[in-house]
C-alpha cells in the first residue's frame, strides 16, 4: 500500500487508501458527469478523475470520507501525476486499524511544532508595551484558541494545512522581528505590526467551516474573513471596554489596528475595503504575500519533477515555474 509521496511516473496503478478532501462534480464534452477528487494523506495530495459516475458514487464520494482506491491508474498530466480510479470502497475509522491506519495519519500538518512557538508567540503578546494592541490581540487569539491553533489559512490558495493559519500568521511575526534591526531608523511602530500579523487572519476561523478547511460558511461567502475579523475585533474592544475613552472618542490604537486587517490584502482589487495608508500596514501586506506566494509554487514545486515546470498557478499571475533545485 503506497502512501502518496511514493507515487510517481514509472508507478502504473497502485492501491492507496486516502481522504477526500474536495470532490467536484464536473460535465464531460459528451454531457456525462464526471468526478474530480482531491485525494491526501499526512504527506501529501494527488488529483483524481473517476469518469464514470453513478448517483450512489456521488452520495458516497463526499469530503472527509475516507477511501480504498483498487489498481488506481497513475497518469502524468501536463507534467503533473493524476490519478484515475474506478473500484474504491468507504473505510470507516475502525476500517483504517485494519491496514494500520488512523484518522490522523491523512491530515498534512504544518511542520512546526505549534505548542512551543504559539508559547513563544504569548511571551512576545505578554511583553508588549500598548496596553490596546496586547489586550485586544491576547483576547480574540483566546477567544478562538483553539481554532486559531488547528484551522488551514486557506481552503486551496496557502497553508491549506491543519494548524495552517497559526503557521502562517507566526511566521509573519517572525518576518518582522528579523527585518526590525535592518529598519532600526525608521519610523514603524513594531507593535502594530506584530499584531497586526497575528490578527489579519483571524476572520478565518468564521470564513471556513471547519479544521479540515472541506468548505466556507455561509458567513465566508457572503462577507469575507476581512470583515469578519473587523466585526470581531470591533466585537472583543467592547467587551474589554476599551473601544472609546471616557470622553467618547474612539481608541486610536484599535483604529489602527482595524486598518491593518481591512487593509491587508494591499489593494481593493484583491478583496481589501481599504488600501494601506501607514506604513505597518503596507509592510504586512508584503508580509502576507510574499509568504502565501512562497508556499503556493513550493507546493507546486514538489508535485513536478526535477528540471520540468509547474502548471500555470492562478495565484501567482498565471505564471509556470521552474524545478531547479532537487
Amino acid at each position: 500500500m503506497k502512501k502518496i509521496n511514493e507515487l510517481n511516473n514509472t508507478v502504473s496503478s497502485t492501491d492507496l487508501v486516502v481522504r477526500l478532501e474536495k470532490v467536484i462534480v464536473s460535465t464531460a464534452t459528451n454531457g456525462s458527469s464526471y468526478l474530480i477528487l482531491n485525494l491526501s494523506d499526512k504527506t501529501g495530495r494527488v488529483e483524481a478523475r473517476k469518469w464514470t459516475v453513478t448517483d450512489e458514487d456521488k452520495q458516497l464520494l463526499q469530503p472527509n470520507a475516507f477511501v480504498l482506491f483498487k489498481n488506481a491508474a497513475v497518469n502524468e498530466f501536463r507534467g503533473v501525476l493524476q490519478l484515475k480510479v474506478s473500484e474504491y470502497s468507504i473505510l470507516s475509522e475502525d476500517d483504517l486499524n485494519h491496514f494500520g491506519l488512523e484518522g490522523k495519519d491523512f491530515f498534512i500538518e504544518a511542520p512546526i511544532n505549534i505548542e512551543k512557538n504559539y508559547a513563544e508567540l504569548m511571551t512576545i503578546l505578554e511583553g508588549l508595551t500598548n496596553q490596546t494592541y496586547r489586550d485586544l490581540t491576547i483576547g480574540l487569539i483566546k477567544k478562538y484558541e483553539k481554532e486559531f491553533l488547528t484551522y488551514p489559512a486557506a481552503m486551496s490558495i496557502h497553508h491549506n494545512v491543519k494548524g495552517g493559519l497559526f503557521w502562517h500568521s507566526f511566521t509573519l511575526v517572525k518576518n518582522a522581528l528579523a527585518l526590525k534591526p535592518s529598519y532600526a531608523y525608521a519610523s514603524i511602530d513594531w507593535e502594530l505590526l506584530i499584531c497586526g500579523a497575528i490578527l489579519h487572519d483571524i476572520g478565518k476561523v468564521i470564513e471556513i467551516i471547519d479544521p479540515t478547511g472541506t468548505d466556507y460558511s455561509l458567513q465566508g461567502k457572503v462577507i469575507g474573513h476581512i470583515s469578519i475579523g473587523n466585526t470581531e475585533l470591533n466585537k472583543i474592544a467592547e467587551e474589554l471596554k476599551i473601544y472609546k475613552d471616557e470622553q467618547g472618542n474612539i481608541n486610536e490604537s484599535l483604529t489602527l489596528l482595524q486598518h491593518m486587517i481591512i487593509a491587508s490584502h494591499g489593494k481593493k482589487e484583491y478583496g481589501s475595503p481599504t488600501e494601506p495608508v501607514i506604513i505597518e500596514a503596507i509592510m504586512l501586506s508584503m508580509f502576507d504575500d510574499l509568504d502565501a506566494k512562497v508556499f503556493k509554487i513550493n507546493d507546486e514545486l514538489n508535485k513536478v519533477e526535477h528540471k520540468t515546470w509547474t502548471p500555470r498557478i492562478i495565484s501567482v499571475d498565471g505564471k509556470m515555474f521552474y524545478k531547479h533545485k532537487k
